[in-house]
Order: structure tokens, then C-alpha cells, then sequence
């Protein structure tokens, strides 16, 4: 999910086990929180995110924004770059990457046709 962000695509969590999930094996952030997008709890809260279309609306690319904000700014394309660099190379570490603007998909393939 914190890879797929970067593409600035909707995202949908199905989180119908997430205390369970939490209880048994922990987790290191409550993505629920601070979603990359829409959270429902249910499939069929999951089938009428998706039948309406709302799974794309600008509440989602709020969510998305502000989710890569967090966990992606450093996602430019150099990221490993700067890890040798830092790291092996003993360089000091470059400031923050500007910011990085997703390459759009190439079409809708969810859109149905009229």
C-alpha cells in the first residue's frame, strides 16, 4: 500500500478483520487512522463504494494526498541513491526531494462504458 501510493491511484481498504488482525500480530501504524483512501468495514459497504463510484471521489484523493504526504516524501526515484550515498558513500544527505508528481495512469479501466 505505502509502494502503490506513490502512483496516486484510488485505494481501497477492506479492513473487516483489522482488530483481529491487530490483536494477533500487531501493526506498526492504524492505517484506518489515516487512511490512503477509503475504509469500509463490510463487503457490502465494499460493493456500494464500488457500485456508486464514490471509491474514486475527491474525499479519496484528500486522503491519498495527505497519506503520500506523509509516508511518501521521499519517494522521487532517488530514494536508493540516496541510501548509497548516505550510507556508503559517507556523503551528507542531500535536503528533502521536491515534491514528486505521480505519472497519471494510462485510462480509466474501471469506467464503465455508457
Amino acid at each position: 500500500m505505502f509502494d502503490y501510493a506513490n502512483l496516486d491511484r484510488p485505494i481501497v481498504l477492506l479492513a473487516d478483520d483489522r482488530a483481529t488482525f491487530a490483536a494477533s500480530r500487531g501493526t506498526y501504524v492504524d492505517v484506518t487512522a489515516e487512511p490512503p483512501g477509503h475504509v469500509v468495514y463490510a463487503e457490502r459497504d465494499l460493493i456500494r463504494l464500488f457500485a456508486s463510484g464514490s471509491w474514486r471521489d475527491a474525499d479519496g484523493a484528500r486522503l491519498r494526498a495527505a497519506f503520500r504526504a506523509r509516508f511518501c516524501a521521499y519517494e522521487d526515484g532517488r530514494a536508493a541513491e540516496r541510501v548509497v550515498r548516505t550510507l556508503l558513500l559517507g556523503e551528507p544527505m542531500p535536503d528533502a526531494p521536491a515534491a514528486r508528481v505521480p505519472r497519471p495512469a494510462m485510462g480509466d479501466v474501471l469506467t464503465p462504458s455508457p
